[in-house]
């Protein structure tokens, strides 16, 4: 299936020629305030870390009061690293790269090695280990961020993941703004009607009723783009989502939804729930942030999102960047229509032949 994906060439010599240069403009620096110093750096993706060990003379808050001066040497401004200390006399100086690579989602699969089906792929971490989600102990996620900055993208991830895995699991998409998601239409079930999402909500609650009756463990993954919309639009429905929140994992009903809405109360009653975890992009205010997470963010985030897994855990991660042609290549295999394609030009070729050979 990979080989429907498209394929982008890594390339991170920049990153560690600069790497280089900064480890003697650092040393340098050091040196001129007194500090005898060992530099080690490992470069990833998005940022370099340097690890920085001393002499026993200096503290680590000298070390900081120097923050200014490892700016200088880094060529960036204050605000653009971070230094953590390690433990006595040894810090961890983290910068973002200034040469960034896209992640495309072939290479986000072929880093991960997990053959485990409940485990999804998100993104990469900062220092490139793979973030799944695990929908099994996860059981639900909600994603969040200004319009624009990535939600689709992410929803692209996910079903592709799923597809491609072409495990049994039944998707269903709820699709209010009526424009992102009927490329998979002949995989999945789009329903993008106003009344027709607030009905499907009610039908899947029927259908967890059914399903504990049965005994039946075959999965459910309901997406729901833009949840405070649908909300808003009908407010008793806010009690079937808060339901199957609660109880659809147990036969194996899930949920991922998306929200550009994080302050008004008819939605932000989610944010505390146990069985959702959490992604942010990027949000305009830090109250914003605190809201959604729950902890103090000081940083821009970009493009990259924040992972917030079911213990609280915050990780910063790169997401990959999903374009059309995979959507297409992906549910055209999976749907058949490259088989029929294909049958079809095998048949006009027979005929041409046949006719050919009837004329002589």
């Amino acid at each position: 299936m990979l080989e429907l994906l498209n394929t982008k060439i890594f390339d991170n010599e920049r990153n560690i020629l600069n790497a280089d240069l900064f480890v003697n403009n650092l040393k340098h620096t050091f040196k001129a305030f007194k500090f005898n110093t060992k530099i080690t750096y490992e470069v990833y993706r998005n940022i370099t870390i340097y690890h920085i060990t001393w002499n026993d003379d200096k503290s680590y808050e000298d070390m900081l009061e120097l923050k200014k001066e490892i700016a200088l040497a880094l060529g960036v401004t204050t605000n653009e690293f971070e230094i953590e200390k390690e433990k006595e006399n040894e810090v961890k100086i983290k910068v973002q790269n200034m040469k960034k690579s896209t992640l495309s989602l072939k290479e986000l699969l072929e880093e991960s090695k997990d053959k485990d089906n409940n485990n999804i792929p998100l993104g990469l971490s900062e220092e490139d280990k793979v973030i799944y989600f695990n929908i099994e102990k996860d059981k639900n996620l909600l994603v969040t961020g200004v319009t624009g900055i990535g939600k689709t993208n992410l929803f692209n991830n996910i079903i592709l993941n799923i597809l491609m895995n072409k495990d049994k699991t039944k998707i269903i998409i709820l699709d209010s703004q009526s424009i992102n998601y009927n490329a998979y239409d002949k995989l999945c079930e789009v329903v993008n009607n106003e009344q027709e999402i607030i009905n499907k909500i009610k039908e899947i609650r029927h259908i967890f009723e059914e399903k504990v009756k049965n005994n039946d463990q075959s999965r459910i993954i309901l997406f729901i783009d833009e949840i405070y919309e649908i909300i808003k639009n009908d407010i008793s429905v806010k009690d079937d989502i808060n339901y199957l929140l609660e109880v659809g994992a147990t036969m194996n009903i899930h949920i991922i939804m998306s929200t550009d809405s994080v302050l008004d109360e008819d939605i932000n009653y989610l944010f505390d729930k146990d069985d959702i975890s959490k992604l942010s992009f990027y949000l305009t205010t830090r109250r914003e942030y605190n809201k959604f997470l729950d902890n103090y963010i000081d940083e821009s985030l970009g493009r990259d999102g924040i992972y917030v897994s079911t213990n609280s855990t915050l990780t910063r991660i790169s997401l990959p960047l999903i374009e059309d042609d995979e959507i297409t290549r992906v549910v055209d295999r999976e749907g058949g229509t490259g088989t029929r394609k294909w049958y079809v030009l095998c048949r006009e070729i027979y005929i041409f032949w046949l006719l050919g050979k009837r004329s002589r």
